[in-house]
């Protein structure tokens, strides 16, 4: 399932998703008129197919993922490295005293551009269940719309103890 573009979520019912396959192609139109796929939508694709025990993706562009993109002052740094924090558990396949890299990549005009950079960096840290864009927001997974809600928060809040 996939939201559509430029609808505030909170504002969108059932019928307001895309039914895609794993080709892209539409299985079911929202039953709304004139609703446009998330900009995101190849990005989702890069994670499910990457990742193929992730069942949801969620994209937010949070404060505190955005300014932990800008902890390193030259802005070149691919990594964000956290540990020894007890919400480091509800990141998944992490505890208290693991290292937690959560990659970051450089922010394009638009979101389909991020589709090769988002690819190369979950190739590069599998271990982590999101990948933050720099001046942007973060893009997290789980295998349910709960445990990537759960992790989401997660990471805002060992993002928002960093900065």
């Amino acid at each position: 399932f996939v939201a559509p573009s430029g609808v505030q979520k909170e504002d969108m019912v059932g019928d307001d998703v895309f039914e895609l396959d794993m080709e892209r192609n539409v299985v079911a139109p929202p039953k709304t008129p004139m609703l446009r796929q998330s900009a995101c939508t190849p990005l989702w694709y890069v994670v499910y197919k990457r990742v193929p025990s992730a069942m949801c993706v969620i994209h937010t562009h949070s404060m505190y993922a955005q300014l932990a993109t800008l902890l390193d002052p030259t802005e070149k740094s691919d990594v964000i490295r956290i540990t020894h924090l007890e919400m480091l558990k509800g990141v998944g396949n992490h505890s208290y005293d693991s290292v937690l890299e959560v990659p970051i990549i450089d922010n394009r005009p638009t979101e389909d551009l991020l589709a090769e950079q988002l690819d190369a960096a979950i190739l590069k840290y599998p271990k982590c269940n999101a990948v933050l864009v720099r001046r942007h927001g973060i893009y997290a997974w789980g295998d349910s719309w709960e445990q990537a809600k759960a992790q989401c928060e997660s990471f805002d809040y060992l993002f928002e103890t960093a900065v």
